[in-house]
Parts: structure tokens; sequence; C-alpha cells
């Protein structure tokens, strides 16, 4: 075969192309093949620094909640969370930077850089990818309504209330830095309580009928007795007549004067017997002289007489219907306080420190005047250890019913007419020494007010409003929670004001703040009498812990009708450890402990960002 068939043989053969074709090829397919890897790597390194600066100024700003700024050690919180959700080494990223800041709006923005070596593309002299992100983690407010049911007893007098209001003031100012939409819509409610609640400003403002209010009620008083008669002049007409005898002696002329001379006689000179007629006559000296010796005859006449009864020094302590119908007035009403041995009144029997105030025809009777302040004591209720189901007739935990019935209409908190007596049965005394109890009557009950937003202001109206509020007097959880769940319930009887715009959706929340365990005292007055002797809570004897016990079951039971109401419980205990009943209270897992006022500030503004739902932003 000659040399040329050969060549054009060759050249017909493709089988000896391929090698020549792959070696073409090689360069394009490799700069696809490492794109795509690289590509992959770079997203990857892309979606986990995203996802880290997303964690990190999550967790800045959660810290800043609790802090109420932006310092160092926030920014080591967001920084730790970054670190542990980009791993480095899964990319073989290295200059991984990742900064953070606090926004003007409340907010805390993020960038984060990093940079991967190439696996193929450095052939081609692209030997690393660079990535850099922004996040921005922000509070989001929605329609909000916030109860707040607040421990105003004795213990948290000085630098724990003033702490309290400052916390409140705090929350305010994280919620007003989380409005990003001008149609939000934030309310606050308030429930102050101790011993008991005040409802004045609702009874005021009309939000509450005084009819809800009894017209009269049981109390642990007393009861003064009048037995003796006595008559008083009721008829009575005067005559006077001079009468002379001639020249007298001095010692005759004195005699005459008083009825001794020329015969012995009395002076005065008595006719008849009260309560029939009588006569008195009386004799004395008229003029001066004895020539002639003159007297003045007196004569007074009595046609008729009134029966009164005087005192019998004698006091009953006992339960005593009193009428409290005017103390709904808001205006003075008086009570006698005090006996005196020659008082009189006009019935025979025992009388109440109210009806004898209000008695006409009385003598010798001390008085003073009281201003009901506006607490309350609870409707009817009845014994139960457990409150688990809740009795039909417990009306006391029914926070929506309205008062239908005296038995569920509420009472009047009456100190001053209510009295502690060492027997546990009626007691007689003679004296006049027991005392009245002292009044446990914190500030009044706010239903839900809208706040003005106003980024780092308190409204005027919320300041003023926890400067009044006032410590005193024994703890009660019970009681701030029932008043808690009534004022805020969608179904209750304030439900007009809770519903006010129907087609708003709200997230509803309660925040409970306490520095103590239940403690009622069976010697002390409080929303539910004198526990010792009134016995509505717990069987008459029961004291201690044993009684905390009985109330501790009522304040569970409050709580798990508020949350059937659609109401998330927030609870904190303040500078004591949390009770499983406060654990119980709480939704989920929402009970915290704030050792000190600044936790206490601190755990205020988490709350405050955990409402308003804490999010990314764009």
């Amino acid at each position: 075969m000659s040399n040329g068939k050969s060549l054009t043989a060759l050249g017909r053969d493709r089988g000896g192309n391929t090698l020549a074709i792959f070696a073409a090829s090689l360069i394009p397919l490799i700069a696809i093949v490492g794109g795509g890897v690289d590509a992959s790597r770079g997203y990857l390194t892309k979606t986990q620094l995203q996802n880290a600066c997303d964690a990190g100024v999550l967790a800045g700003r959660r810290a800043m909640a609790k802090t109420g700024e932006y310092g160092d050690g926030e920014r080591a919180k967001a920084a730790s969370l970054f670190n542990a959700n980009f791993d480095s080494e899964i990319v073989d990223a290295d200059q991984v930077l990742f900064t953070t800041d606090d926004g003007d709006d409340g907010d805390v923005t993020g960038t984060a850089t990093a940079r991967i070596p190439t696996v193929l593309m450095k052939i081609f002299g692209k030997t690393e990818l660079s990535f850099s992100v922004n996040c921005m983690a922000e509070l989001q407010i929605t329609n909000s309504d916030i109860m707040f049911v607040l421990d105003t007893t004795g213990s948290m007098s000085g630098s724990k209330i003033e702490g309290l209001r400052d916390a409140v003031e705090d929350f305010h100012k994280t919620i007003a830095s989380s409005v990003t939409d001008d149609e939000v819509r934030v309310r606050y409610g308030f429930v102050p309580y101790s011993m008991t609640v005040n409802a004045k400003r609702l009874l005021v403002n009309g939000d509450m009928p005084l009819d809800y209010i009894a017209d009269s009620a049981p109390y642990q008083s007393r009861r003064a007795y009048f037995d003796d008669p006595k008559y008083i002049p009721d008829e009575t007409s005067t005559h006077e007549e001079t009468e002379t005898y001639g020249n007298l002696s001095n010692r005759n002329c004195r005699d005459y004067q008083d009825n001794d001379y020329p015969y012995s006689g009395r002076n005065p000179e008595q006719y008849g017997a009260p309560p029939g007629r009588t006569v008195t006559v009386t004799y004395s000296a008229y003029g001066s002289g004895r020539k002639p010796c003159r007297r003045l005859k007196t004569t007074v006449t009595v046609e008729s007489y009134r029966t009164v009864y005087e005192s019998a020094n004698l006091w009953r302590y006992i339960q005593t219907d009193l009428d409290v119908s005017a103390l709904k007035t808001f205006g003075p009403v008086q009570l006698v306080t005090r006996v005196s041995s020659d008082a009189y009144v006009p019935t025979r029997g025992f009388h109440d420190v109210r009806s004898l105030a209000v008695m006409e025809g009385t003598s010798g009777l001390s008085k003073t005047s009281y201003t009901w302040e506006g607490c309350i004591e609870e409707r009817a209720t009845v014994v139960d250890e457990d409150m688990d189901p809740v009795p039909s007739d417990a009306y006391d935990l029914d926070i929506n019913s309205a008062p239908d019935s005296d038995d569920t209409r509420w009472k009047p908190y009456f100190a001053p007419a209510v009295f502690y007596r060492d027997n546990y049965y009626d007691w007689v005394d003679w004296r006049d020494t027991e005392s009245h109890l002292s009044s446990r009557c914190p500030a009044s009950m706010r239903l839900f007010q809208e706040v003005d937003l106003t980024p780092n202001e308190v409204p005027e109206w919320l300041e003023d409003y926890l400067d009044s509020l006032n410590a005193d007097g024994n703890t009660y959880h019970d009681i701030g929670m029932i008043w808690g769940g009534r004022l805020a319930s969608p179904n209750g009887i304030f439900a007009t004001t809770v519903n006010d715009e129907p087609d708003r959706s709200v997230s509803r929340h309660i925040i409970f703040m306490t520095d103590g365990k239940m403690e009622p005292n069976r010697t002390a007055y409080s929303a539910y009498g004198l526990e010792k002797y009134d016995n509505r809570v717990a069987p008459r004897y029961t004291g201690g812990d044993d009684l905390a016990d009985y109330h501790d079951a009522r304040f569970v039971a409050a709580c798990n009708a508020i949350k059937d109401e659609g109401y998330t419980v927030w609870v904190i205990g303040f500078g004591s450890s949390l009770t499983d009943e406060m654990k119980a209270c709480a939704t989920g897992h929402r009970a915290y402990f704030s050792d000190d006022v600044t936790e206490l500030r601190a755990t205020f503004r988490y709350i405050a960002s955990q409402v308003a739902d804490l999010r990314l932003g764009q």
C-alpha cells in the first residue's frame, strides 16, 4: 500500500479522534464542575452565615430586652450564639467577622462576613470566595391587652414599691419601642391587691353599677344596750309670781324665801310623777332686803313626758347586719364610737353603731365620720379544700356573672365598724375598750386604657397611677387574681370595655407579680371578713399554713378561669421563691424569679419583649 493511501485511510478512521476531543474539552469541563463544586460550597457558606447572623441578632435583642441597653455584655451574647451556629471548619472558612449594634427604633442590626478558598476554580485564578450578609432583629407588637395584677402588701414598702413602679415603666418603654404600625393599639389595666381590692374608680366612672354593691350586709361588729327608762318632759308650761310676807328678820326672810317659814315646807314642791302630769313649784329670793320680804314662786307644769332609755354601759360583740346604703355615695357617713354613762335613745334594746348614728332623739353618743374608700368584701362563697371543680355557689370565683341577689353582690369593706373579740362566740362586755380594726385598702383598680406608644416616653396618667400605689396589709393572691380575671374577661361584666372594638384581633396577657407567698390572717379584716369568725373560706379553727392552702386552691382556680378566657398568664416572684401554686398559675413555664429590684426590672423588660414578639426584621 502506498503512503498516500495509508494517510487517506487514517483520516477516515474516527476511532483515533477520541483522545484529541477529550483533551480539547477537559478545560471547560473542569471549569463547569469546579464552578459547581465551589458554588455549592459558597451557597452552604452563605446560608450558614445568614442563619448564624439571624441567630446572633435575635440573641442580642433578647439580651437587650432584659437589660434595657445594648453594651458589651449584650454584644457578647450575640457573638456567642453566632459562633454556635457558624461552623467554619465545615466550609474551611477564615476571616469570619460578626458585628452588631442597636438601632434607633429599638432593633439590633448585624453584619457577618466570611471567606472560603476555592477547590477547583483556583486553577483559573479564582482562589477565594468572599461573603457578606446583613441581619436585623426587632420587636413587633400586635394589638394587646395587658392586665397587671400587682402585690401591694406591707412587705412591698420602701425600695420595693419604687422598684415596681420603675419596672412597669420599663415594660412600657419596651412595648413602645416595638411598634412598627401606627394602627397598633396597646391597653393596660391594673389590679393592685393586698387583703382586698378597691373598686371606687369603677363605681364612680359608672363602669360598675352601684346596685352591684349590697345595701346591707353582716359584719363582725357590736351593739350597745339601752334598758333603763328615763322620762324627758315633752309638753311644759311655766308660771311665775311674786309673793310678799311683810317685815321679817334676815333669818326669817331667808327661810321664807326657801319655803321654810312660817311653816316648814319643801323647795321645790313636787306633785305627780312621770310619765303622768307633774307640777314642780320652786321658791327663790326676789330682790334684796327684808322690809317687806319677797320671794319668786315658779310653777312648772309638765303635761306629758316621752320615755327614753339610758345606757346600760353594755356592748355586745356579735355579727350584725348593718345598713351600708349611704356608703355608696362616697360622702361622709356617721357611726357611733362611744356611749357615755348618761346616754339615752328612744327605744329599749341593742342598737348597732350605724343605726345609733342616724337615730333621732338621742343624747350622749360620740360619733365619727367615715367615707368609704371603695374597697370591697367578696360575694358569697363556700368552703372547699380543692376548688377543682369549682362549686356552682362559690360566687367569688365566678369571674363573669353579674350580681342578681345579695349573695352575688359585693359589700363595702367597712373597717371602722368591724371589731375583733377574743371569744369565738358572741361576747358581752361592760367596758368600752374594744377597738375596731384598721383599714387595709389598696389603690383603686383600673379597666383597660389605651396607652400612647411614643418611644421612651411614659404617659402622664400611667406615672400618676403608679405613684398612687401604696404598700400595706397581708397577702391574699386569690383576691387579686379573681379581680384581674374579672376586669379582663371578654365574657364578663366589663365585656363592653374589653370588647370595645370586636373586629380587632387582640393578644391578651395578665402579668401577676408578688413578693411573697400566700399569707392570710385569720384575725385581720380582709375581703373575706374576719376569718376567725366568718369562716367563708375555711372551717372554724383553721389557721396558719392550713388556711393558706385553702386560699391557694382559690388562687389556682382563678388562674385557670383566666386562662380559659384566652389569656396568657405571666408570674413573677420578687424576692421570694416561686411556690408550686405560682408555677401552676402561669401559662406554660412563664414563671420567673427576681431576686432584687434590678432583676425585677429586667424581668419586666423581658416579658415585654415576649409579649411584643421578638422576630427578624427586613
